[in-house]
């Protein structure tokens, strides 16, 4: 039996290697995505993850090496023609050959990324976009939302230390005619692989108080046209066209309008534009204002001076019209008052001789009336007399009382108690020795 040959790891990669080298060597161009940069700022080294997909589905993959020098390079070429560095989720044309570490294994070593390809994939998918907006019909959705004539509330969106929110403040805050905006800041990233979502983010934050915005501001600033490619997002694009209330963006760069502006109420170049514009609003009904305020001071100034001079002409037509009728109706007024007095007196005298003759009636219908109170009342006190205790005792009456209740009937006599019998004069106390009924009262 043959004694077999045992290798160890580092001559079997050494061999791989020697194969690549002798086999594939050469410069290719080849079209990839790259999923992950994996920049390392220490050495300035790139190691990209690179791959294939169909369908959704990744079919090759590979890494990549960029080292610092061409990394620079490259990304001095990116920022040239796509305002954009090089990063995650870019599809490019890539300039290299294949090379085998004994270490680090298979990779591809890249010389050149050439940014016109990736362009054209930017500008088709920013097409795209578009395309899918207006077939969704929601292209000029925002643009048909309603800014009130004098917007006051506005909710920004934007980094607080960029230079271009600080110079939207500088202007709204400074202005010399000291027109109010109310603003809240919602602090997003603008640029670069997190702006569209934080941005999504607050936009949604700020749809649940819509009500309390008249508009909102994305400002972004500072930055050049770098990165600007987050702003062709389609999901992006789609949460500004249908906000419920007007997008204003001012993102600070001058080439192509991104997705994101297109499909926003309005867009301006720079946030000075969006500030500029919000006064411009307050100048619009405040000019107006001013002009009709001077115009009906003017105007009133006017009627009343003209109103002034008609009272003081008619005051003095008056009085002139007054004194001429007192002169004229003197002596009309005394006759007048002469005459109202003597029917004054007249009716005063018929008035006084009215009320004597019914002073005599009253005191004659009260003599009357008195006496014959005074009869019936000795007619009863008579009666009262004849009517009293004593005067019946007087005729031979008597009463019979026990325990000081009178005896009304025979059954209500105990016999063994005294009777006290009341007669005219005095009392008897006596004892009963029997009682008899009548028979002409029973019942």
């Amino acid at each position: 039996m043959a004694e077999k040959t045992v290798y160890s790891l580092s001559q079997l990669t050494r061999s791989i290697q020697n194969v690549i080298l002798q086999h594939s060597n050469k410069v290719v161009w080849i079209k990839a995505e790259i999923v992950k940069l994996n920049y390392y700022s220490k050495s300035g080294h790139c190691y990209p993850a690179l791959v294939e997909k169909k369908d959704g589905k990744v079919i090759a993959e590979l890494r990549g090496n960029i080292w610092n020098t061409t990394f620079e390079n490259i990304n001095r070429k990116f920022r040239t023609v796509l305002k954009e560095e090089l990063k995650d989720d870019m599809t490019v044309v890539i300039q290299g050959s294949v090379t085998f570490h004994p270490v680090h294994g298979l990779a591809l070593n890249i010389l050149d990324i050439d940014p016109e390809y990736t362009l054209g994939e930017l500008a088709r998918a920013r097409a795209e976009t578009i395309k899918k907006l207006q077939e969704e019909h929601i292209y000029e959705a925002n643009k048909a939302r309603h800014l009130p004539l004098l917007p006051k509330t506005l909710a920004i969106i934007s980094v607080e230390t960029s230079k271009g929110y600080q110079d939207f403040l500088n202007v709204i805050n400074n202005n010399q005619w000291n027109y109010k905006v109310h603003h809240l800041l919602f602090p997003a990233i603008l640029q670069g692989d997190r702006a569209v979502s934080t941005i999504s983010h607050q936009l949604e934050c700020i749809e649940k108080y819509s009500e309390v915005f008249d508009a909102v501001a994305i400002i972004r600033g500072g930055g050049g046209e770098i990165g600007l490619s987050c702003f062709d997002e389609y999901s992006l694009a789609q949460k500004i066209a249908t906000f419920p209330i007007p997008v204003l963006t001012g993102i600070g760069h001058s080439t192509n309008e991104t997705v994101s502006e297109l499909v926003s109420y309005q867009s301006f170049i720079t946030p000075t534009k969006i500030a500029e514009f919000l006064l411009q609003k307050f100048h619009d009904i405040a000019n107006p204002l001013e002009r009709a305020s001077e115009k009906l001071e003017k105007e009133l100034n006017w009627l009343f001076k003209d109103q002034r001079s008609g009272l003081q002409e008619t005051a003095r037509l008056f009085n002139s019209l007054t004194v001429r009728a007192m002169d004229r109706n003197k002596s009309e007024l005394t006759r007048m008052a002469q005459s109202l007095l003597t029917d004054s007196k007249e009716r005063f005298r018929i008035e006084q001789d009215e009320l004597k003759h019914c002073a005599r009636r009253l005191q004659d219908t009260s003599i009357h009336t008195l006496k014959d109170s005074l009869q019936k009342i000795a007619f009863s006190e008579e009666k009262l007399r004849l009517l009293s205790p004593d005067n019946i005792l007087k005729r031979g009456y008597s009463i019979s009382r026990q325990n000081g209740k009178a005896i009304r009937k025979p059954e209500e006599i105990d016999p063994e108690v005294v009777l006290e019998t009341s007669v005219y004069g005095g009392k008897i106390f006596s004892r009963i020795e029997k009682t008899e009924k009548n028979s002409t009262h029973e019942q």
